[in-house]
């Protein structure tokens, strides 16, 4: 009897069409997955790196000025600004003075009558939101209150040509009541009457020439009772003495006077040419053209001895 035999390796060898198909999505499936594996460890590999060169274990400095977003969100809310500073009349004791705003005169100034009806600058004055920082009080702000430019034409509104030591060597000569007089910022009458100045835009020098030609320095006349610097008139109701404007002290006397300027040189009367006639009309037995040249010949000196001084 015939057997039929049959070769195992061929067996094992035969495969139908499906099986084969099953292990070659096996074996890929195995490759796809195996590759995505090493791709994975890499990019966590590298995200890792990333992390660790940008963040260093120790902190690091903070940069002067710089704040972080957290310290930002922890600061307190800035606190509104400051009101304006009170005039210089009632100054606290400070080294900022506020400039003072005086009130405007007419339009059309007058030229004739007395200077009664130019007295309306001392009334309610207005402070404005500008204000500067002075030299401290003393010998070495002294060092800085110098004479800034010269004043060739007399302007009101000027940068002082006159400096503190100047000032102070005038009034001493002349033995001025002014100087033994108290001031805001304990500071003497020189340094008052510059820090004013330069303060509210007023040459210094002027005032000190309008000072010498009425009272010399407060050592002559009605000045020496009443402390006005320009022996201004009064206005109905104000303080009085024999018909000028009384003041309190030599600082309200100052304080007046620089406002009085402020208020000719904002409606054109800007020079000493201009504002005299106005200032001392000759209708109150004033010489205008005496007046003038007393007034720059006095700026001129002071501006000479402050290069001295």
């Amino acid at each position: 009897m015939a057997i039929a035999r049959i070769d195992p390796a061929y067996a094992r060898r035969y495969t139908p069409p499906a099986a084969r198909r099953a292990a070659l999505e096996r074996q890929r499936s195995t490759i796809f997955s195996g590759r995505a594996l090493v791709l994975g460890l890499v990019a966590a590999g590298a995200l890792l790196q990333h992390t660790l060169v940008s963040m260093p274990l120790e902190p690091q400095p903070v940069r002067p000025g710089f704040l972080s977003p957290s310290a930002v969100l922890a600061a307190p809310a800035p606190r509104p600004a400051q009101a304006p500073l009170r005039a210089i009349a009632a100054a606290p004791k400070t080294s900022t003075i506020t400039a003072i705003t005086a009130p405007r005169l007419p339009a059309v100034l007058p030229r004739a009558g007395s200077r009664t009806s130019l007295a309306a600058p001392v009334q309610a004055p207005k402070l404005s939101k500008l204000s500067v920082v002075l030299p401290p009080v003393g010998v070495f702000g002294d060092a800085h209150r110098v004479a800034l430019s010269a004043n060739l034409d007399g302007a009101l509104m000027h940068a002082p040509s006159v400096s503190v030591a100047a000032i102070r060597a005038a009034l001493q000569a002349a033995g001025s009541p002014a100087l033994d007089a108290a001031y805001a910022d304990h500071k003497d009458a020189a340094e008052y009457i510059w820090d004013s100045g330069r303060v509210l835009g007023v040459d210094p020098a002027v005032v000190m020439a309008i000072f010498q030609h009425e009272s010399a320095f407060g050592t002559r006349g009605m000045a020496r009772d009443t402390r006005s610097v320009g022996n201004i008139r009064p206005l109905p109701g104000q303080p009085q003495l024999n018909g000028y404007r009384l003041y309190a002290s030599w600082q309200q006397g100052i304080d007046d006077c620089y406002r009085l300027l402020r208020s000719y040189a904002a409606n054109g009367a800007g020079t000493i040419p201009q504002a005299i006639p106005v200032w001392a009309p000759p209708s109150d037995n004033n010489d205008d053209s005496a007046y003038i040249a007393s007034v720059l010949d006095t700026m001129s000196a002071l501006y000479a001895a402050s290069a001295k001084l």
